[in-house]
């Protein structure tokens, strides 16, 4: 190993450090990159999630607010009821157009934001279905912003142990977001 031009071996052994030592450096590199990272908050898998008001969930991690229920279903109890929709792109945009207001200005999620509800684990759906009951199966619309690929075509599929996809077109759900605003209003999806 070389450290700084020299070599680790050459080292007296009191100026060598240690693997211990070498692992907390990595440890707390992780740590400072995850904290630096915007956007992720570390919360236990119990808080991650709360309802703040009807059909909404707050993402205590990303700090985003969540439709509870696809485009297209609506609360009911502790699901949600009705069909999903299967938007086309200017659909999906005219759908965030109608719903957006500036006290609740909801969007298309970014592909990053989406991802990150994936939670593979076995069953029939690859999400916290106390969070977002009745997901239907299928590609859910996504915005990108890097990696070469256009505004809109990366998607991601909540079934089974879950998926992502980039480069198809058709019609697809939609699961609105928005970042909190202070001071906004009910936001409430009735």
């Amino acid at each position: 190993m070389v450290l700084c031009g020299r070599s680790l071996g050459r080292m007296a052994p009191a100026l060598r450090p240690s693997r211990i030592g070498l692992r907390v450096a990595h440890i707390g590199a992780v740590i400072a990159l995850f904290l630096l990272s915007p956007g992720l908050v570390p919360v236990s898998a119990e808080e991650r999630f709360t309802f703040p008001d009807t059909g909404l969930v707050a993402d205590h991690r990303l700090g985003l607010i969540w439709m509870r229920c696809s485009a297209g279903q609506r609360p009911a109890g502790d699901g949600c009821a009705g069909e999903a929709d299967r938007l086309t792109w200017t659909e999906a945009l005219a759908r965030i157009d109608a719903l957006a207001t500036p006290g609740c200005p909801w969007r298309i999620p970014e592909f990053h934001e989406l991802r990150a509800l994936l939670q593979p684990g076995g069953g029939e759906q690859a999400l916290d279905q106390h969070a977002f009951p009745d997901t239907p199966d299928g590609w859910f619309w996504t915005r990108v912003r890097a990696g070469g690929h256009s505004q809109y075509d990366c998607f991601v599929d909540f079934a089974g142990e879950g998926r992502t996809r980039c480069n198809m077109g058709g019609r697809f759900h939609l699961r609105p977001v928005m970042t909190p605003v202070d001071g906004a209003g009910s936001c409430a999806v009735r």
